[in-house]
């Protein structure tokens, strides 16, 4: 698998190379007017649309590659908006033919960081001759990878079970699977400078921030959210016309804007737990923060509106979460010195104090539907467990929650197991050969963390919270398969970790083989 990395990076840098030789020539702007009319003539319908596709996919890709740090917070902007801010542009008749290629965006700017890592991996050992680039959480990772890929490309290598004839769907599955570790493997080799991590910290609260407003807003005007999100975002249509989801999938997308008995906000997300999933990781950097004696007002004032829009989301396994790392969070380190840890006990104790007395009553006492949803919890449990040892193979790829209910269970067939552990979810899905690899990796990443929040800086040990936070969550609900929050999280996972030797190119040298070198000259057409 290291092999491969190092094969990809080398072909990466090969085919840079020979797009930069070809576009320095200036001779490739006589092929546009051909290209333009054979696409005329080729693609009669929508021809407009996928040319004007074709063009912003490739400025969006050779600027990921190019700044992949910059990329990297663009990213982090577009993910929690992406759904709400395209229905409300469908609202507003931009096309579905250009809503439907645009959600490709989040994948196109992590693609362009990945490239941009598999170049620095190349620069680092053929140029800088870094031959061991690749630790073993790259080695854990590439495997799962690998495995997840052999039953894309496969799908009864392992299992007979029926999966998705269409290659689409599976290729929906295995980002699901893929994506959050690859933008990991991304972020951590690509030639992201320290700057980046800081101004990562910032747009992460700024987005914590614009949750918890939207949030309140919903909690407050429940209704008026809802006609905003329905009818004046065509939030509906848009998710029928554009995403090509049936009205039962729709539906359920939709049940926690609809049902206000309770009401479960979901803020930007449009759902309970994503949005909660969500705030736990600024709630673990700011946490960390008081923890460590950094005595600013806006860490107290985040984690305290956080802890409210965590209950007003209803969702157990966020709050519990949320319990455990401020437990955690008072475990003596050398970086955390004993006057700040008295008083995040302080502020954990009055927070105690409002919040037991307003729980009476809630889905947090087993009331509004909540011993119901234990029984549940605990059937789907014991399920999975059975279900793993009955096909230790795995049943499929994309046979589970997400694109499972999505495909298969809206039609029908067979497939769409759910299983509401983030941890059986792969195992189900894909295997004990899937499995193993993937407990490895969470393990090694877990220990690394550790290591990392040693330092100073505070921001390795709120990841680190954040991380063991999302992992208590993920015993009750898929908290990976989303990518607003897996790919934030696992981002911010990647900048905790990544070293100070990091693979990039040099400050300055024209040789082959540097990304500085071609940088004028490569990418002017996209300009």
């Amino acid at each position: 698998m290291k092999g491969i990395a190092y094969a990809l990076a080398d072909l990466v840098d090969e085919i840079w190379h020979w797009v930069a030789a070809r576009m320095r020539s200036q001779r490739w702007v006589w092929l546009i007017p051909v290209a333009v009319l054979y696409a005329m003539v080729r693609w009669p319908i929508g021809r407009i649309e996928h040319i004007m596709a074709a063009i912003v996919g490739l400025i969006v890709l050779a600027w990921a590659v190019r700044r992949p740090g910059p990329a990297l917070i663009a990213l982090i902007v577009f993910l929690p908006l992406q759904q709400t801010l395209f229905g409300f542009l469908y609202a507003a008749h931009v096309p579905a033919q250009i809503l439907r290629p645009a959600g490709g965006l989040k994948e196109l700017i992590a693609g362009g960081i990945l490239l941009s890592a598999f170049h620095a991996l190349h620069i680092g050992r053929v140029r800088q001759g870094k031959t061991r680039q690749l630790d073993a959480i790259d080695k854990a990772l590439l495997v799962y990878v690998g495995v997840v890929t052999a039953y894309l490309l496969a799908p009864h290598l392992f299992s007979t079970f029926p999966v998705n004839n269409k290659l689409s769907v599976r290729l929906l599955a295995w980002r699901a699977d893929c994506g959050y570790l690859l933008v990991f493997f991304a972020v951590r080799h690509a030639p992201i400078p320290e700057a980046t991590r800081k101004l990562f910290v910032r747009v992460l609260m700024g987005m914590a921030a614009l949750t918890v407003l939207v949030g309140l807003y919903q909690w407050s005007r429940p209704d008026s959210w809802t006609h905003l999100i329905l009818v004046t975002g065509a939030q509906v249509k848009y998710q029928v016309a554009v995403l090509g989801n049936d009205h039962t999938t729709v539906i359920r997308n939709l049940g926690y804007l609809t049902n206000q008995n309770p009401l479960r906000v979901g803020s930007i997300f449009l759902g309970p737990f994503d949005m909660a999933d969500f705030l736990l990781i600024a709630f673990a950097v700011s946490l960390e923060r008081i923890a460590r004696d950094f005595r600013s007002r806006a860490s107290y004032a985040t984690c305290a509106v956080i802890l409210l829009m965590l209950f007003a989301s209803r969702v157990r396994a966020d709050a519990l979460a949320a319990v455990v790392i401020a437990l955690v969070a008072m475990v003596p380190t050398p970086n955390r010195p004993i006057g700040a840890r008295l008083r995040l006990l302080g502020a954990i104790l009055v927070a105690a104090a409002v919040v037991v007395p307003a729980i009476a009553g809630t889905r947090f006492v087993n009331a509004e539907g909540g011993g119901k949803s234990n029984g549940a919890h605990v059937t789907e449990i014991a399920s999975g467990i059975d279900e793993l040892i009955r096909n230790p193979l795995g049943i499929g790829i994309g046979n589970v929650a997400g694109v499972g209910d999505r495909f298969v269970l809206t039609t029908g067939k067979q497939g769409g197991f759910t299983v509401d552990n983030a941890v059986l979810q792969v195992g189900d899905e894909l295997g004990f050969q899937a499995l193993l690899p993937w407990l490895v990796l969470m393990f090694l990443v877990w220990r690394a963390l550790g290591r990392a929040a040693k330092e100073s800086d505070p921001f390795a040990g709120g990841v680190r919270l954040a991380f063991l936070a999302l992992f208590v969550a993920g015993m009750y609900h898929h908290v990976f398969l989303g990518f607003p929050v897996a790919w934030t999280l696992w981002a911010a996972v990647a900048l905790a970790l990544k070293r100070v030797d990091a693979p990039r190119a040099p400050a300055r040298d024209e040789a082959r083989g540097n990304i500085v070198a071609i940088e004028p000259v490569a990418l002017d057409g996209f300009r």
